[in-house]
């Protein structure tokens, strides 16, 4: 049966090749002599993966191979690689949102809000102006964001409920972030290509932003809250700067104005600031579609680097980066890459480096995903969201496929990784959010080993 398979994928590839590359009389020939073969396959079978990209993954592979010598981990490295993961990585869902929105979701993640205190807290402390509560924070294709309370409560309003929505752009907001100084202050970007940051203590605009042209996917803070950058489609990536001092009192709120837009080959899909390390300057990290390179700009004077993502240094472009994240336990000492590559390949760079210290396959992975990734804040393991609605969960060290969460039943748009409560917390068109946990060890310390059992 199987041989029967590859017999139709391989007269399919070839009928394929011959069409796409204009060799009628060869077509014909070919389709006259292959016809009883032809006839036999399915009309539902899909379509090949065209030749050319075949070869170019297996030309990839013996490339990587061939260099594997020269892709040597640092002692630092091969003593991180040495050390085993554990079991307390998040494999069950712990919480399942189903009624926060009755639409798309497109975004989620935790964060500890600042909000306006309840007539509760008043009544303690009349002095109270801003209050904290863990929340989990969701968009979704209502135009809304919305702020649920995650395991405290809040007024009248109890764990799990909302308890309070805004909307702060005219379009579906795409990403979402906080001041890392002003807690209350809520960076979000929208398909309405603006970029707002909205107050969430009062519920009011604090500053709007209409600077791209088109949908603005990504929209981060850095250096302390200083800067924040946007990415979008229009193929720019803006710089804004705080126009105050920054400080930690409440009352002295920064406000931000345009200072850089970088043009790109492509559209902007993924962008990650890198953590502070005393061996780096500030840092953003920039991919885009149409382009084999990843753009470090030094937030200090904007100042580009770039890194070739093809081991061979040529420029073919075989894939886009979809998603861009530094791994939590080294100071950023690894980048995680991944791409829309059929192959379902995610590829672990040595940060401020071009080095390829493994690569990963077998996510399901077309040219129409959205793959998203997050790391364990051990940096022993990351997840990445396939194109079957399932969550995979590689070991970093072992370059293995260690299981998968299932319970998705649509698209999954987003994941973030909560390293506070340990909980990944994922979103869908199903019209959930998902929140994994360990609940077999859930404060088992991070420097103990074992083997991930994951729910499957």
């Amino acid at each position: 049966m199987e041989y029967r398979k590859l017999i139709s994928e391989a007269h399919l590839i070839v009928q394929d090749f011959l069409q796409a590359q204009g060799y009628t009389n060869a077509l014909t020939a070919f389709n006259t002599d292959a016809n009883p073969v032809l006839e036999d396959i399915p009309k539902s079978t899909p379509a090949p993966r065209p030749l050319l990209e075949i070869l170019t993954d297996i030309r990839m592979a013996q490339l990587h191979s061939q260099l594997g010598q020269l892709n040597m981990p640092s002692e630092k490295e091969e003593l991180d690689f040495a050390t085993p993961g554990n079991n307390t990585m998040p494999n069950e869902a712990k919480v399942v949102y189903r009624d926060l929105h009755p639409v798309n979701i497109i975004f989620a993640r935790t964060a500890n809000v600042a909000v306006a205190p309840a007539w509760q807290d008043l009544e303690k402390d009349p002095e109270m102006t801003v209050k904290r509560v863990p929340a989990l924070i969701s968009a979704a294709a209502d135009r809304t964001v919305k702020f649920s309370l995650l395991d405290k409560a809040h007024g009248d309003d109890l764990p799990g409920q909302v308890f309070q929505i805004l909307q702060p752009h005219e379009g579906v907001a795409l990403d979402i972030d906080f001041h890392p100084l002003h807690p209350q202050l809520m960076l979000t970007s929208a398909m309405d290509k603006t970029a707002v940051i909205t107050n969430t203590v009062t519920g009011k605009e604090h500053q709007k932003f209409k600077d791209h042209a088109k949908f603005v996917v990504r929209a981060k803070f850095a250096m302390e809250g200083a800067m924040f950058i946007t990415g979008s489609h229009d193929k720019t990536a803006n710089f804004y700067k705080a126009q105050q001092r920054q400080s930690h009192d409440t009352n002295d709120l920064p406000v931000y104005a345009l200072d850089k837009t970088m043009v790109f080959k492509g559209a902007v899909e993924s962008m990650c600031v890198l953590p502070p390390s005393k061996n780096r300057a500030p840092t953003v990290i920039i991919g885009t579609r149409d382009d084999n390179y990843l753009h470090y700009i030094d937030l200090t004077n904007y100042s580009v680097t770039k890194y070739n993502m093809n081991v061979n240094k040529d420029d073919w472009v075989s894939f886009t980066p979809m998603d861009i994240s530094a791994s939590p336990h080294n100071e950023g000492g690894y980048l995680l890459v991944t791409t829309d590559a059929p192959t379902g390949r995610q590829i672990l760079f040595r940060t401020d480096s071009a080095l390829q210290l493994f690569n990963y396959y077998g996510v399901p992975t077309d040219g129409f995903s959205t793959p998203r990734n997050a790391w364990d804040r051990s940096g022993k393991y990351f997840y990445v969201t396939g194109n079957d609605h399932k969550i995979y969960c590689f070991e970093v060290r072992t370059q293995a496929l260690v299981g998968t969460l299932e319970g998705h039943t649509s698209v999954i748009r987003s994941l973030f990784m909560d390293y506070e409560r340990r909980m990944l917390i994922s979103c869908s068109f199903d019209k959930t959010v998902r929140a994994w946990a360990n609940l077999t060890h859930p404060h088992v310390a991070t420097e103990s080993s074992g083997d991930m059992v994951l729910d499957q």
